[in-house]
């Protein structure tokens, strides 16, 4: 063997040894990131009948319209026993149902069954560690309820300790636990020395309360995790005020998106607070994200519930959120790998014109080291980019988590049979809303038929014919999902195959992933997107309680909790109330700039001096605005707003931080953005009633009418799932 060969050799096996080290190090990484080995016990079976077939969506009046039931358990729940797990009105106990009290630091849940459905129970030893006894198994993940004592002092005020009885501190804390409607609640509330279990000491709360609604993005199935402290930590600013807070993991989103099961847990956390300690004077909301989102739900379906609002950085609801965010994926897909004219769509800037979404020319898409890699080992030419769209660096994971049945990013903690045979979707939580298939599958509540992406950018001249038509006629839709296969998101999907990752899903759409004349749009549920409306699912604008939306403006940062959610949630308010935005007001500040704490001491003030004959206006301390980097006042008023999505001149506050819009917004709906599933009408009445203009649309009626055989989208028209409520 000559020299040359020898060193050619060891070169290859330097890189082989190199390659194969730095794999095992990044699935080591990456199964540490996402909690993929983890010591707590998972559900090792459901009981009998989980899955429900042919259940008929919801058709019946809307929440705010009806009584709930009387509520039948006698609160408080006597200390050491645990509250309700049945909902009161929110249908049957959902399972599989992941107990998380051990990971919350509150014990083990109680044992309710010796089948084997749920979770194991274990024995004991004397200093509370755990055997390898199994004694039980629990499938309600019921909590006695227990008293518990915490402090902080102003040294180190993120650290609160837990002590066995009250002691002088700087902030004292009374915090009772235990489980209602299965979930873990906590009332915390400041107190002093001489509290006491069945004696509270009163003195230091100020009469009223917060209800803290947390947030994040949860399919369901899961308890969740208590993090008492952080919870304490997050809300110090409040209980040094002297509030009371309550909070319950079945108000948290990053645990379930079921708002009538929400709202059920709420109201009965609330009447444990009222048995315990009496009516707060009001009860303002306050959290982010899908905490800020079940602020307006629950506004306007259980009137009362919360007296006011403080939503930082939320969604008018979570339903028609997903429409567009199921878009994100076929569109990329379409950038990445179909479209005829891939140099121009490597631009994020070109792909926000049909995205509509925020863009960065900076900012590189999400996870594109790993697409990268899997294309290597492929041996294909990985996606170019140049930027970053909200799409792509925000959005991207969601469809896996929302719309696959077969997707469950907590695999780990269930029991293979378990994962096979339940659904894991965002539809499957909301199985009373949407109903089921013959096979208990929930069906998707949207439709892309008809919807002409990009409409706005071939009308503006921003994209071409032939861009339009091609990604027009090569998009596709999401399969149904009964024909859903696993995703390829490889450790986090349970796949051992890096080779085989995609971030797109593109298995999953109608195209299978490859270039078609025309690639099938199918319809999902019209049904279950009447169940949504129905149900109060969807946020048709019915507010009585004020709300200040709070956000830092992070659009240029692709964040996914984009400032046009407000402008959403303002304009269904407007379109309920004759133009009229009453109750509810936007503050919009630098991202550096956290106006929350701002916002609460404006909507205490709001709810201290609101009386009946002022329940429509609102104060100039609580009225639009924006801020700065300081906090500092750049405008307010009631124009400060206005721009394209009302037919103005743009405001100031506006001109500071500009809105972006969904893909379905650029694909002509308006600025409410709630359309499930639109109005479809012929292509020549389209052309005749003005749809394209100024576009003379008239030359291309035939390749229009090839494109959508069905008709296309008259925004103009209402949403063909919505219904009227009163």
């Amino acid at each position: 063997m000559n020299r040359l060969m020898r060193w050619g050799l060891l070169l290859v096996g330097i890189v082989g040894i190199a390659v194969t080290t730095g794999y095992f190090w990044l699935k080591s990484s990456l199964t540490e990131t996402l909690n993929l080995e983890t010591p707590w016990p998972g559900v090792v079976a459901t009981p009998p009948n989980a899955l429900q077939a042919n259940l008929p969506a919801y058709s019946g009046p809307h929440p705010r319209t009806i009584k709930r039931p009387t509520e039948t358990y006698s609160f408080p729940i006597p200390w050491g026993q645990s509250g309700p797990a049945e909902p009161l009105f929110a249908g049957q106990k959902q399972y599989p149902f992941l107990c998380q009290t051990l990971e919350s630091g509150l014990g083990q849940p109680i044992a309710d069954n010796q089948q084997g459905y749920g979770v194991p129970v274990y024995a004991e030893h004397d200093s509370g560690t755990l055997t390898d006894t199994i004694v039980g198994y629990s499938q309600d993940c019921q909590l006695p309820t227990r008293l518990h004592y915490f402090y902080a002092n102003q040294d180190e005020p993120k650290r609160f300790n837990e002590i066995e009885q009250p002691q002088a501190a700087d902030l004292l804390l009374r915090v009772e636990t235990g489980t209602i409607n299965r979930f873990i609640y906590a009332l915390i509330i400041p107190t002093t020395t001489a509290d006491q279990r069945d004696a509270p000491d009163l003195s230091r709360w100020n009469g009223r309360a917060i209800y803290h609604f947390k947030g994040a993005i949860g399919i369901g199935f899961q308890q969740g995790k208590a993090r008492l402290k952080r919870i304490m930590r997050d809300m110090r600013p409040a209980l040094e005020q002297g509030y009371a807070v309550l909070y319950s993991t079945g108000n948290e989103t990053d645990n379930l998106y079921n708002i009538t099961l929400q709202e059920d847990t709420a109201l009965r956390v609330k009447q444990q607070f009222v048995a315990r300690y009496g009516e707060p004077r009001y009860t303002i909301g306050m959290g982010d994200s899908g905490g800020g989102l079940q602020q307006y739900l629950l506004a306007q379906n259980r009137p009362g519930l919360i007296d006011g609002g403080v939503a930082v950085i939320a969604y008018p609801d979570m339903v028609t959120q997903i429409s567009y965010g199921l878009d994100c994926e076929l569109m990329e897909y379409y950038f990445d790998h179909l479209a005829d004219d891939k140099t121009f769509w490597r631009s994020a800037k070109h792909r926000h014109y049909v995205q509509g979404l925020a863009y960065s020319p900076t900012l590189s898409p999400r996870v594109e080291y790993l697409n990268t890699l899997a294309s290597l080992l492929r041996f294909e030419m990985p996606p170019q980019h140049d930027g970053a769209t909200e799409c792509n660096y925000a959005w991207r994971g969601s469809t896996a988590l929302i719309n696959n049945p077969k997707f469950n990013s907590h695999y780990p903690r269930f029991s293979t049979a378990v994962n096979d045979s339940n659904f894991w979707s965002h539809w499957q939580d909301n199985r009373d809303i949407y109903g089921t298939d013959a096979g208990g599958r929930a069906p998707v509540p949207s439709s892309n038929v008809g919807v002409q992406y990009g409409l706005n950018a071939w009308k503006n001249g921003q994209i071409n014919a032939a861009q339009f038509f091609d990604l027009n006629r090569k998009i596709g839709s999401w399969k149904a999902q009964a024909d859903m296969q696993q995703e390829r998101l490889w450790l986090v999907s349970g796949d051992d195959s890096l080779r085989r990752y995609s971030p797109y899903g593109e298995m999953n759409m109608t195209h299978n992933g490859k270039a078609m004349a025309l690639a099938p749009r199918r319809h999902g549920s019209l049904e279950a997107a009447q169940g949504a409306y129905a149900s109060g699912d969807v946020f048709i604008g019915k507010l009585d309680i004020p709300i200040i939306d709070v956000r830092p403006y992070r659009d240029p940062q692709l964040d996914i909790h984009h400032s046009w959610s407000a402008i959403s949630a303002r304009a269904r308010i407007m379109a309920a109330n004759q133009g009229k935005h009453q109750r509810q007001t936007i503050w919009i500040s630098h991202r550096s700039y956290d106006a929350r704490w701002d916002a609460l001491q404006a909507m205490s003030r709001w709810l201290d001096n609101l009386t009946d004959n002022d329940a429509s206006t609102i104060p100039p301390y609580a009225e639009d605005r924006c801020l700065d980097a300081n906090g500092e006042l750049i405008a307010s008023g009631n124009d400060v707003w206005n721009g394209d999505w009302n037919q103005q001149a743009p405001g100031r506050c506006t001109q500071a931080f500009p809105f972006y819009e969904s893909t379905r917004q650029a694909a002509g709906d308006d600025s409410r953005a709630s359309t499930l599933f639109c109005q479809l009408i012929p292509v020549s009445q389209a052309i005749s009633s003005g749809l394209y203009a100024p576009l003379d649309a008239s030359a291309y009626q035939s390749e229009l009418e090839a494109t959508f055989p069905d008709g296309v989208c008259d925004y103009r028209q209402s949403d063909r799932a919505a219904r009227l409520v009163n």
